[in-house]
C-alpha cells in the first residue's frame, strides 16, 4: 500500500462533500457519487491496496443530485494534491482516479480524460471549461 495517500484526509474532504442523510432522506451509500467515494476509499484503506479494480466502471452515473460546487472544487484541489503523476503509469483502476472521475461527474456531468499528470490535466480542464479550471487551480495552490 502506498503510505503517500492520506485517506484520512480524504474520506474527511469527501464528508464535506455529503449532502447528509437529512437533506437525501437516507445514505443511499454506493448508489450515491459521494457515498461510492466514501465506500470505495475505505474499502482501499481496509484492503491496504491503492486499487480497485473495475472500481470506475461502478461508478453511479445516475446520481443527479446538486452538490455544492465549491465545496467539491476544495475536495478535487486536495485529491489532486494526492496524485503521485504516474504519467505513463497511470492506471484507471487507482483510487485517486475513481475519485476523482465521481468528483468530474459532479463537475462536469461526465468523467475527464486524466493522462496521469496534474498539469496537463489542469490544462486540459482549461480547454473544457476555463472558469472551472481556474477555480480548481486556484484551491489546488491553496493546499497545504
Amino acid at each position: 500500500m502506498n503510505t503517500n495517500i492520506n485517506y484520512e484526509g480524504l474520506i474527511s474532504k469527501i464528508g464535506d462533500c455529503c449532502l447528509t442523510p437529512s437533506n437525501c432522506g437516507s445514505c443511499k451509500k454506493g448508489n450515491c457519487l459521494i457515498g461510492y467515494c466514501r465506500q470505495s476509499l475505505t474499502s482501499c484503506l481496509r484492503q491496504q491496496d491503492d486499487f480497485l479494480d473495475g472500481g470506475l466502471d461502478q461508478i453511479p452515473n445516475n446520481d443527479m443530485k446538486v452538490y455544492d460546487d465549491d465545496t467539491v472544487v476544495s475536495s478535487l484541489a486536495y485529491l489532486l494534491k494526492q496524485c503521485r503523476n504516474c504519467n505513463l503509469y497511470h492506471d484507471e483502476d487507482c483510487i485517486i482516479n475513481i475519485v476523482r472521475s465521481t468528483y468530474e461527474i459532479i463537475l462536469f456531468g461526465e468523467a475527464l480524460d486524466y493522462k496521469g499528470s496534474t498539469l496537463m490535466y489542469l490544462n486540459d480542464m482549461k480547454s473544457i471549461d476555463p472558469s472551472m479550471a481556474d477555480r480548481v487551480m486556484i484551491a489546488f495552490q491553496n493546499v497545504k
